[in-house]
C-alpha cells in the first residue's frame, strides 16, 4: 500500500511538472500571459517626400531583451511588405508598381521591461568574431578631432585597464564633463567646448570604444512617457544611446542619461545601429509620425496568450481555458483557486490543529471576501455573528422546527443585504457587488453558529469562530496574489500536484502543532519517565 501511495502521489508531482517543461521548453510556450503593465500601442505613419518615389523604408522595434512585439498590423493595401529582420533590428519596407502618394502606417504592441546586467567582470578579449568588424570601424575624422581622442584618452587612461574599466572611465567623462546642448552638433564642438547633442554624445563615445578595440554601436531610442505625464501628446522623438560588446554580450550605456548597464522601461529601441538608418530618420526624404498611448489591458495579457498558444500547438490551444468567453474565465479563475484553499484548510487542520466551522465554511468565507472585498467581509462578518447571537436567544423561545427556523435567518439575511445595499455601505468598503452566494454562505453559517454556541459554549464557539476567520483571511491573502490565480489558471495540470500533497497530508496520523503545546506537560513527563528507566 505504501509502494502504491509512493507511486500516486510521485506520479500526480512530476507528470504536471513535466508537462510544464515540455510546454516551455519544447513548445516555448510562457508559462503565464505577458504581464501589461509597461504595454504600449505604437503607431507609425509616413510617406516620401519625393512624388515619384515608389518604395520607402523604415526602423521599426524588434523583438528582443526588453522588448516584446506583438499584435504586428500593417497598412499595405495596394503595396507589397518586406520585413528585414537583420541582426540589429527590423527594417520594414514598403513597394509599390506606383508612386507612393498616400500615407503608410505600422501599428503593434510594444511591452518594454527594464534591463539590467550587474557584475560586469574584467574583459581582455583581444578577437571578436567577423561580424564585429563593423562595429570597430573608426570614420574618417579631421587631424583636430583625432588629436583631440589622443589628448583626452592620456588624460582619463594610464595605460594597464582592462576594456571594463576602459569602458566606465570613458563613460563617467562624457556623461558628466560633455554637457547636453542641442545648438553644437559636432564631435569638434565636444572636443573642445564640452558640449553637444545627445547624437554627439552617443557617437564620441563610441569612437572612444572602437580606439581602444572595443566594439561599439550607437542605438536609436524614444524615451516613452512617464505615468505621471496625463497631458503628453504621445508623439515620440529620436534619441541616442550607446551599446557596447564586453564579456561576450552587448552591453547597454546612456552617457545622456547616465546609466551604464541598463535600459529602464521609460525607453524603446528602434535600431541598433544609427550608421545604418542615418539617412532615414534624418527627414530628409520621407515624412513620419511616431505616436504611443498606454495599452488599456488586464494585468495579463490574455489574448495574445490565447493566439500564442494557438499557434504552437493546436492540441494545447483546444484545451486552453483561455479560448473561453471571458465571464465563464472569470467564473473559473476563482473555482480553480477552491482546491489551494482546501490545501490550506487541511494543512491548518490536520497538521496545526486550527479549529473551524466545518471543512468548506473557511474557504466559502474566502470566496465570499473575494466576490465583495476583504473589509466589507469582515464587517458583515461581524455583523452575522451578532445576529447569529440575537438568533439564539430569540428564536430558541418559539421552539421551530429547524427549516422554518432556516427560512427566517435567510430573511434577516435579505433584509440585512437590502439594508447595506440602501445606505451605500458596501460602496464605503470598496464592494463592487453583493450577489447571491453571500445568502447562501452566511445563512449556513448562522446556523452553525448558533447550534455549536449552545453545544460547546461561547469560550470554545470564540476559538473556532477566530480559527475560521485566520484561515479565510489567510487564504483570501493566497488568492488575492494574481500571479498565483493565473498560474493555476493557465496550467490547471497543477492541481494533481495539490491532490498529491493532500495524499500525503491525509495518510499522517500524527499529533497536531495545538496538541504537542497543549500536552507539552505530559509528554516532558513521559520522556523524564523514560530517563530514569
Amino acid at each position: 500500500m505504501r509502494k502504491l501511495t509512493a507511486f500516486i502521489v510521485s506520479l500526480f508531482i512530476l507528470a504536471p511538472l513535466g508537462l510544464l517543461y515540455y510546454k516551455h521548453n519544447n513548445l516555448n510556450l510562457s508559462l503565464l500571459p505577458h504581464k501589461v503593465d509597461d504595454t504600449w500601442n505604437l503607431h507609425i505613419s509616413l510617406k516620401p517626400k519625393d512624388p515619384t518615389e515608389t518604395s520607402v523604408s523604415f526602423p521599426i522595434p524588434k523583438h528582443s531583451a526588453g522588448i516584446r512585439v506583438t499584435d504586428e498590423r500593417i497598412r499595405a493595401k495596394g503595396f507589397e511588405t518586406i520585413l528585414d529582420r537583420n541582426y540589429d533590428s527590423v527594417m520594414m519596407t514598403w513597394m509599390s508598381n506606383e508612386p507612393i502618394t498616400k500615407t503608410v502606417s505600422y501599428s503593434a504592441r510594444v511591452d518594454v521591461v527594464p534591463v539590467k546586467f550587474e557584475n560586469i567582470k574584467k574583459d581582455f578579449t583581444t578577437e571578436y568574431p567577423r561580424g564585429m568588424n563593423k562595429y570597430l570601424k573608426i570614420p574618417e575624422l579631421s587631424e583636430e578631432e583625432t588629436e583631440g581622442l589622443r589628448l583626452l584618452e592620456q588624460a582619463i587612461y594610464e595605460g594597464n585597464e582592462d576594456k571594463s574599466l576602459i569602458a566606465r572611465k570613458a563613460f563617467y567623462y562624457v556623461s558628466e564633463e560633455i554637457q547636453r546642448n542641442l545648438k553644437f552638433r559636432t564631435l569638434k564642438d565636444a572636443l573642445n567646448i564640452g558640449r553637444g547633442t545627445p547624437l554627439v554624445k552617443a557617437r564620441m563615445y563610441a569612437y572612444m570604444m572602437r580606439r581602444k578595440n572595443i566594439p561599439a554601436r550607437v542605438l536609436v531610442v524614444t524615451k516613452l512617457p512617464l505615468k505621471d505625464e496625463p497631458n503628453h501628446d504621445g508623439k515620440l522623438y529620436f534619441s541616442f544611446m550607446n551599446e557596447i560588446f564586453l564579456n561576450n554580450r552587448w552591453i547597454p550605456v546612456s552617457t545622456n542619461i547616465g546609466t551604464f548597464g541598463e535600459i529602464d522601461e521609460n525607453f524603446l529601441v528602434f535600431h541598433r545601429n544609427y550608421e545604418e538608418v542615418e539617412q532615414l530618420i534624418s527627414k530628409k526624404k520621407i515624412v513620419y509620425n511616431i505616436k504611443v498611448n498606454r495599452a488599456v489591458l488586464n494585468k495579463f495579457n490574455r489574448e495574445d496568450f490565447r493566439k500564442e498558444v494557438i499557434k504552437k500547438s493546436a492540441f494545447f490551444g483546444g484545451i486552453s481555458l483561455h479560448r473561453l468567453p471571458l465571464p465563464v474565465q472569470a467564473v473559473f479563475s476563482t473555482i480553480l483557486l477552491i482546491p489551494l484553499g482546501a490545501l490550506v484548510l487541511c494543512v491548518a487542520r490536520n497538521l496545526l490543529g486550527v479549529p473551524t466551522f466545518g471543512m468548506f465554511t473557511p474557504i466559502l468565507l474566502t470566496v465570499f471576501f473575494k466576490e465583495t472585498s476583504l473589509m466589507f467581509g469582515l464587517c458583515f462578518f461581524l455583523v452575522v455573528v451578532l445576529i447569529g447571537i440575537a438568533e439564539r436567544y430569540l428564536l430558541d423561545k418559539f421552539r421551530l422546527l429547524a427549516i422554518p427556523r432556516m427560512s427566517i435567518i435567510l430573511t434577516l439575511v435579505i433584509m440585512l443585504l437590502m439594508v447595506v445595499a440602501i445606505t451605500g455601505v458596501a460602496e464605503f468598503f470598496g464592494s463592487g457587488h453583493i450577489g447571491y452566494f453571500p445568502i447562501v454562505i452566511v445563512t449556513v453559517f448562522i446556523e452553525r453558529f448558533s447550534i455549536m454556541l449552545t453545544e460547546d459554549g461561547p469560550v470554545n464557539t470564540a476559538k473556532t469562530l477566530i480559527g475560521t476567520l485566520v484561515i479565510a483571511v489567510l487564504t483570501f491573502l493566497i488568492y488575492s496574489i494574481e500571479t498565483i490565480e493565473m498560474l493555476i489558471f493557465t496550467n490547471p495540470e497543477l492541481l494533481f500536484v495539490v491532490i498529491a500533497i493532500l495524499i500525503l497530508i491525509g495518510k499522517y496520523k500524527g499529533y497536531r502543532l495545538s496538541e504537542l503545546i497543549r500536552f507539552k506537560n505530559l509528554v516532558e513527563q513521559m520522556r523524564s519517565q523514560k530517563k530514569g528507566l
